[in-house]
């Protein structure tokens, strides 16, 4: 038999499963619909960016199909060179432009 932990609602962290199976979450707790009469749900600021970027990307703004092919036939020929300081130093600046725009938010 599989043990799995549980994940609390109330607070959000894993609460260990018993060998008889899962605990019930907030066993021994008061009900947290008596607390609040409802339950609500909030999407952070990321969420809702990857919803409006899956929109994008749906809609085939984005897309160069020719350089795929050209990347594709690199990859296939073994001719693909990828320069490891360029990609370095991209990815730093991402999370540079990441870490700023969570310190204005």
């Amino acid at each position: 038999m599989k043990i799995t932990p549980s994940i609390d609602l109330a607070t959000g962290k894993a609460t260990p499963a018993s060998p008889s199976g899962p605990r019930a979450v907030g066993a021994g707790k008061a009900d947290a619909s008596s607390d609040s009469g409802s339950a609500s749900i909030h999407l952070s600021e990321l969420s809702t960016q990857l919803q409006a970027l899956e929109s994008s990307l749906a809609a085939g703004d984005e897309f160069d199909a020719a350089k795929v092919d050209e990347i594709k036939t690199a990859i296939r020929d073994g001719t693909l060179t990828v320069s490891a300081p360029v990609v370095a130093d991209r990815m730093l600046a991402a999370v540079k432009d990441m870490l700023t725009s969570k310190g204005r938010g």
